[in-house]
This record gives structure tokens, C-alpha cells and sequence, in this order.
């Protein structure tokens, strides 16, 4: 199946006249500066952090032809600009970003900002939990398969920074949060993947429905011939089944039609008219738990649409590795396993890694609760 490159956007804007602010001067803040600067724009960057913290990046970034400013809160200390890129981390009722709506200019995200320069077709995975392992799993199947691929976004490499190689590779994958979903208009994934929604940020979200409209903004600008994966044993994310535009593709473990399936032990996917195989056996992935199962499909699915074959997939599924602070077993002493979970960051995902477990259990828990219930 060919990769549909419809999806990437056709006309990106000349930025050589305009003068922009980036808001946020963390990672993507950062490359977003310098992406503009290689666009030829006058570009200012503002963070709340004052001088002592941000010394390195306002050096590095003044030492470019930015302007820096350091304590910011209000839109004036920015001057006039055209264009504003807020950083993810930016809430969107931020003082700045509600003066500058009121006079009409431009407000965008890093996300934004990056599809309209990416050259290649998208493949966004979106999701509470497992995203960014479902998407290192999609990333690995496209190498199996010798598919030109790109991996970015949320799981900290942030697009941007990546574009200039977007014209080497035959597809992105890019792991997409609610953050970055709030501040887009023209993004489109040639495929979109959501794999569950549970509450989480509602410490910047001000309710769940907020939270999942967010979610739901991944498939907005979709057309009829873009695909949509969606993970139906989450009931809120199967509600999205008769909105979503695109090709809908449903992942479950429990289901049976689902075109993404587990056949007994086995990793079945179901692609319009292609018909059923198996992909591998569940004794095959080197990750636990029925989540990572659903995860596994998703990225089999998304892989096969690119072009991988069955033999593709299963190889690089087998050949996935997780990712630090995923369930990794640190060290095994005086009968106790000591397992490094720090990846779960809500309690959906603790719950399900800790569900994998057997035996009896300590749990270590701490960090920020972000609004979630944890009853």
C-alpha cells in the first residue's frame, strides 16, 4: 500500500518579513527560535524565567540574532510582532496569548509551526498512556521494513528541530500530546492513532471533556483518505468511531472484528482489502501487559498501511525494545525484585504496569498528581 503524500500541507508561508515571538524557551521554545531564524524572521523569545536560569539558552540564542527576554509576563514587553509560536508548556489563558488574540494576531504551537514546513506525510499517535512506545514500535517496524522514517514530537525531540530532514524520509512519526493539540489549525496526520483517554493534566485542562476535546482535535482536519486508528476497548475513545473522517481501523483485544485484533495468542491485523494474517505471537513481544498488546497492534497497523509486509512487522515487534523507566528491572536482591516504573506519570498507567506484576507488591509513588483521582 502506497504512502499517501496528500496530507502534507502545500503552501508553507513566507516568514522572511514578519517578526515572531516564541513563547516558552524550553526545548522546543529553543528550536523553534532557531528554526525561525533560518527562515529569515526577526524573532524574539520570551520566557518567565529570569536571567541566572535562562543564561545558557538566551546566550546561545542571543548569540544567533534572537532577542531575549527574561521575566516575561506581559505581551508588551514583546513589542510588535506578526506571529506568535506558544511552547506547549504555555497555558492558553497566559496574559500574552489573550491580549494577543484580542488583536487579531496569529497564534500557533510548535506542532503548527512544524506541519507546515514538514515534507513528508505524518503518522501522529496520540493517546494518555503508550504513545511514546507505540510510536518507537511504529518507528521500528519502518526500519524492518527499510522505510525511510522520522521520529519526533512529544517524546522529546521536538518536530521542529527535525524539518530540514522531513524532505529525506518517506514518512514522520510523531508522538502527539493534548498540549500540542491545543494550539493547532491546518495540522493533518495521513494517520491518525488514539489509544486511550484517562484523566490526566486536569491540573491545566479545566475538566475531562476539556481533556478529551483536546484529544479529539488529532483528527479535525482530516479528509476522507487519511486513515484513523482508534483503540476501542477504551469506551471514550470508541464513542470517536462514528465522528472520526478518515479510514476507521479499530484496535481491541476483546473484539473480534476489530482490525486490529488477539486471535487466542496471536497478534491478528485486518487492512481493507487485504484480508486477516498474523503478525506474532504474544510470546514474541518483549513487553508485558494487555495495553502493550493494543499498543503493538496499533504500530502493525500503522506500519502496514506504509508498506510493510506481515514478516516485516513480527520482526520488528520482536526486535522492539522498550524505553527507559518502563517496567525496567533495575536489580535483583535479597529475593526482591526492584522494578523502575517512573514512566507511568498518572494512575491509568500505574495500574495497568503494575497489573503485569505478580507477587506481592511495594509501591514507591510520588511526583505531581496533576488534578487525577487516585482513589
Amino acid at each position: 500500500m502506497p504512502i499517501d503524500r496528500n496530507s502534507v500541507f502545500s503552501q508553507p508561508p513566507d516568514l522572511s518579513q514578519k517578526r515572531v515571538a516564541v513563547l516558552g524557551l524550553a526545548r522546543s521554545g529553543q528550536a523553534c527560535v532557531r528554526f525561525l531564524l533560518g527562515q529569515g524572521a526577526t524573532v524574539v523569545g520570551a520566557d518567565r524565567k529570569g536571567s541566572d536560569e535562562l543564561s545558557d539558552a538566551a546566550h546561545d540564542l542571543s548569540s544567533l540574532g534572537a532577542q531575549v527576554v527574561t521575566d516575561f509576563e506581559q505581551f508588551d514587553q514583546l513589542g510588535p510582532v506578526d506571529l506568535i509560536v506558544t511552547s506547549p508548556g504555555v497555558p492558553g489563558d497566559h496574559p500574552a496569548l489573550t491580549y494577543g488574540r484580542s488583536e487579531g494576531i496569529e497564534i500557533v504551537g510548535e506542532l503548527e509551526l512544524a506541519y507546515w514546513f514538514c515534507q513528508a506525510p505524518i503518522i501522529a499517535i496520540c493517546g494518555t498512556n503508550g504513545k511514546g512506545s507505540t510510536t518507537l514500535m511504529t518507528g521500528r517496524i519502518l526500519d524492518a521494513a527499510g522505510i525511510d522514517n522520522l521520529i519526533a514530537g512529544n517524546i522529546g525531540l521536538p518536530l521542529i528541530s527535525q524539518i530540514d530532514r522531513s524532505g529525506q524520509v518517506d514518512v514522520v512519526v510523531a508522538e502527539v500530546s493534548s498540549f500540542q493539540l491545543e494550539t493547532i489549525y491546518h495540522f493533518r496526520p495521513w494517520i491518525a492513532a488514539l489509544l486511550n483517554i484517562t484523566p490526566d493534566h486536569l491540573d491545566r485542562h479545566e475538566s475531562f471533556a476539556a481533556y478529551v476535546a483536546a484529544k479529539r482535535r488529532l483528527f479535525e482536519n482530516q479528509t476522507a483518505g487519511d486513515y484513523d486508528i482508534l483503540c476501542i476497548d477504551d469506551p471514550t475513545v470508541a464513542q470517536m468511531q462514528s465522528v472520526v473522517p478518515g479510514h476507521l481501523l479499530g484496535v481491541s483485544t476483546q473484539v473480534p472484528y476489530a482490525a486490529g485484533r488477539l486471535v487466542e495468542d496471536e497478534l491478528v491485523i485486518d487492512v481493507p482489502d487485504e484480508g486477516a494474517a498474523g503478525v506474532c505471537r504474544l510470546e514474541d513481544l518483549p513487553v508485558r501487559g494487555r495495553h502493550n498488546v493494543a499498543n503493538a497492534l496499533v504500530a502493525a497497523l500503522a506500519g502496514r498501511l506504509c508498506g510493510a509486509t506481515v514478516q516485516q512487522i513480527g520482526q520488528g515487534l520482536k526486535e522492539f525494545r522498550p524505553v527507559d523507566h518502563l517496567l525496567q528491572e533495575v536489580v535483583r536482591a535479597g529475593g526482591i525484585t526492584f522494578i523502575d516504573d517512573s514512566k507511568a506519570t498518572n494512575p491509568a498507567a500505574a495500574v495497568a504496569d503494575l497489573s503485569t506484576l505478580e507477587g506481592p507488591l511495594i509501591v514507591i509513588a510520588g511526583g505531581q498528581g496533576k488534578g487525577t483521582d487516585f482513589h
